[in-house]
C-alpha cells in the first residue's frame, strides 16, 4: 500500500495529531507515529544502522510479546488472571505519555503486561478483526474444518494491512503461550475464551454494546473463531515466523517450552527407524521427553540419579553422566545399566566397528562399549579434570579432550594412547570442543571459561589459527558445527553464529533464553520438513529455531547425536 493511501486512511481516523497517544488511538496512527519517530532518530544519528528491524506493530506490544515469552510462559492462567489494577493503569499512562518502558529494568510483572495488552485491543476505535466483518466471521462456523480454514484465509486477507499484520503477530504469540498449556493451563480454547471479546465485536466499541443478549450469544462463537485462528495459524497466515538472515542461513524462532523445575543440563536426540524424540535432563535428575515433530511433552520422570551433568545418545539409547554414575536408558525410559562413578563429560566416538562412549571425570577417562555395555578401557590422566571431549572425523583417528588450565590432550581413538598435549592461552577450563569441516580437512573449535574460542589445525602443526572473542562473550558452554558456520552458546544467554572461514561474527539470535544456554542439538523435523536447532538453558526451558541452508538439504542418518 502506498504512503499516500496510508495518510488518507489516517486522516479518516483523526489524523496523526495524537503524538504519543496509544490507547484508544487507531492502530494505523500508532504505527505511523512510531515509524516517524524512528526515521527522525535514524536521520539525526551520525551512523545509521541499516540492519535495524522494521517493526509494523506498536512497539510496546512487539517488546511485550518477547518479554512474556522470556518470563511469563510458565505462569498458570496468564491472560486469564487479572493484573494489579494500579500498576496496569500506571503502565498505560506511561505509554500514552510517549514513554518507552524497559520491562526488564522495571521488573514489570508479566501478568500486569498481559492485562494491559487486552485493554489495548479492547480500547481500539474498531475491533482488530473489524466489526464490518463480524457476520462473515460468525458465518464461517457453519462450514467444515477445511472450509473454515479457507474462509479464514480469505477474511484475514481482506483486513486492513495494519490489522492483518497485527493479527498475525498476536496469533503467533498466543501460539507460543498455548504450546506451554501443560504448565500454564492456557490452551488454544482457553486463550480463545479470554481473547475473543477483545478482538471481535459487532458495531461500535465493545464497552458501549447495549444489546447484552446478542453479545452473550455471540461470545461462544467468537471464542471458537479465535481458537481456530490459533490452532490453524500455519494454514491461515503466510510467512508466520519472522526470518533473520545469518550469512547464507535463514533462521526463525519457533517456540520456547518451559516447565522444568531445575536448570537444564543436557539435550539429546533419541531415535529409531520409526520415531524420534528429544530428551532433556535437569540438575535435579528429572528427564523430560518431547515429541520431535510437534513439541508435545510425552512424559517425564525422576531418574533418581542425583545431579545430572550432561547427556548424549547413540541411536535409541540415552547415556547420562551424573554425580553418582554413567547410566544407559532405552527409548521407553527404562534404566538399562548403571556404572557407578562421578563423570561430567560424554561423547560418542566411532572405533573398533562400533560407537563407544568416552566419559570424562577427575584424572581419568572411562570408555564404554555400546554393544557389550561394558567398560573397555580406562585412561589415567593424573592432575587433570576432564571437562569436554570431541571426536576428530577423518584420517586423523583422534579424540581431543579439554581439561583444566587451558590444556587440550589428544588421544589415538583406537588405542587410547596419548598423542600430545596442547597448551592454549586460556588460564581456566576448556569447556567445550567441536570439529568443524567445510571445504577443507577441518578445524577444531575450542571454547573456554576465559571467554575465548580457539580455532586449531588438528592435522598439520596443531597451531592456533585464530582466537575468536567478543566484548559480551562469557563462558562458552557448547559449540555446534552447522553448515558453513559454528554456533556458540554461552553463559550470557546468547547464541552467536561465527563464519568458519573468516571467523567473523555473522550475528546473534534473539535472547529468548534468560540464563546460560548449556547445550544444543540440530535435528530434522520430519513432519514440518525443516531443520531445527534446539537449545537447553539454565532458565529451565528449551528453545527451538528453524534453520534453512542449501548445505542442510538432507537429514542425517538416524545414528547418533553428537
Amino acid at each position: 500500500m502506498s504512503n499516500n493511501n496510508n495518510n488518507n486512511r489516517a486522516s479518516i481516523y483523526g489524523g496523526l495529531g495524537s503524538v504519543g497517544k496509544i490507547f484508544g488511538a487507531p492502530l494505523l496512527d500508532v504505527v505511523m507515529n512510531q515509524k516517524s519517530k524512528t526515521t527522525s532518530l535514524n536521520s539525526s544519528s551520525s551512523a545509521t544502522n541499516s540492519t535495524t528491524e522494521e517493526i509494523n506493530i506498536p512497539l510496546f506490544l512487539h517488546n511485550g510479546f518477547k518479554y512474556i515469552i522470556q518470563h511469563g510462559l510458565g505462569i498458570e492462567g496468564i491472560f486469564r488472571i487479572a493484573g494489579t489494577k494500579d500498576k496496569v493503569k500506571q503502565l498505560q499512562m506511561q505509554l500514552d505519555k510517549g514513554e518507552n518502558i524497559d520491562y526488564e529494568a522495571s521488573k514489570v510483572d508479566p501478568v500486569d503486561l498481559a492485562d494491559l495488552m487486552k485493554i489495548y485491543f479492547r480500547e481500539l476505535p474498531d475491533c482488530l478483526l473489524q466489526s464490518d466483518q463480524y457476520d462473515h466471521f460468525i458465518s464461517l462456523l457453519t462450514l467444515d474444518r477445511l472450509g473454515q480454514i479457507q474462509k479464514l484465509r480469505e477474511l484475514v486477507s481482506s483486513l486492513r494491512p495494519e490489522n492483518r499484520e497485527m493479527l498475525k503477530q498476536l496469533i503467533w504469540f498466543l501460539g507460543r503461550i498455548a504450546v506451554n498449556s501443560t504448565t500454564n493451563k492456557m490452551s488454544e480454547e482457553n486463550l480463545g475464551l479470554v481473547w475473543g471479546p477483545n478482538l471481535l465485536w459487532k458495531g461500535g466499541k465493545a464497552v458501549s454494546t447495549t444489546d447484552m443478549m446478542e453479545l452473550m450469544a455471540g461470545a461462544g462463537k467468537i471464542k471458537l473463531i479465535v481458537t481456530l485462528l490459533i490452532e490453524e495459524q500455519e494454514h491461515v497466515f503466510s510467512n508466520l515466523n519472522a526470518t533473520i538472515t545469518k550469512g547464507e542461513m535463514k533462521v526463525s524462532f519457533i517456540n520456547k517450552i518451559v516447565g522444568n523445575k531445575k536448570t537444564c543440563q543436557g539435550i539429546s536426540i533419541i531415535e529409531d527407524g520409526e520415531s524420534k524424540s528429544i530428551w532433556t535432563a535437569d540438575s535435579a535428575g528429572i528427564i523430560k521427553v518431547f515429541n520431535a515433530d510437534n513439541y508435545v511433552t510425552e512424559r517425564e520422570w525422576d531418574s533418581n540419579l542425583g545431579r545430572i551433568h550432561t547427556m548424549t545418545s547413540i541411536r535409541d539409547h540415552a547415556w547420562i553422566a551424573s554425580s553418582q554414575s554413567v547410566s544407559l536408558w532405552n527409548k521407553a525410559g527404562n534404566l538399562v545399566k548403571e556404572f557407578p562413578g562421578f563423570h561430567v563429560s560424554l561423547t560418542p566416538v566411532y572405533s573398533h566397528g562400533e560407537y563407544r562412549v568416552w566419559a570424562g571425570t577427575d584424572q581419568k577417562i572411562t570408555i564404554f562399549s555400546s554393544n557389550t555395555l561394558e567398560i573397555v578401557q580406562t585412561i589415567s590422566i593424573p592432575g587433570q579434570f576432564i571437562v569436554s571431549i570431541t571426536e576428530i572425523f577423518g584420517e586423523s583417528n583422534q579424540v581431543w579432550v579439554g581439561a583444566t588450565g587451558g590444556q587440550i590432550i589428544i588421544f589415538d581413538k583406537t588405542t587410547g594412547e596419548e598423542i600430545r598435549k596442547l597448551n592454549t592461552p586460556a588460564k581456566r577450563n576448556i569447556t567445550c570442543l567441536t570439529f568443524h569441516k567445510y571445504m577443507d580437512k577441518g578445524k577444531v573449535w575450542a571454547g573456554s571459561e576465559d571467554k575465548l574460542i580457539f580455532v586449531i589445525d588438528p592435522f598439520d602443526d596443531y597451531s592456533i589459527v585464530q582466537t575468536v572473542s567478543h566484548p559480551d562473550l562469557l563462558l562458552i558452554n557448547t559449540l555446534k558445527s552447522i553448515s558453513k558456520s559454528v554456533w556458540s552458546c554461552s553463559r550470557d544467554s546468547s547464541i552467536r553464529i561465527w563464519d568458519s572461514n573468516s571467523f567473523e561474527l555473522l550475528g546473534s539470535l534473539d535472547d529468548y533464553h534468560t540464563d546460560a544456554v548449556i547445550d544444543a542439538i540440530l535435528t530434522y523435523n520430519n513432519r514440518k520438513m525443516r531443520w531445527e536447532f534446539w537449545t537447553a538453558s539454565f532458565d529451565k526451558s528449551v528453545c527451538i529455531w528453524s534453520v534453512s541452508s542449501e548445505l542442510l538439504s538432507q537429514p542425517p542418518p538416524p545414528l547418533l547425536n553428537v
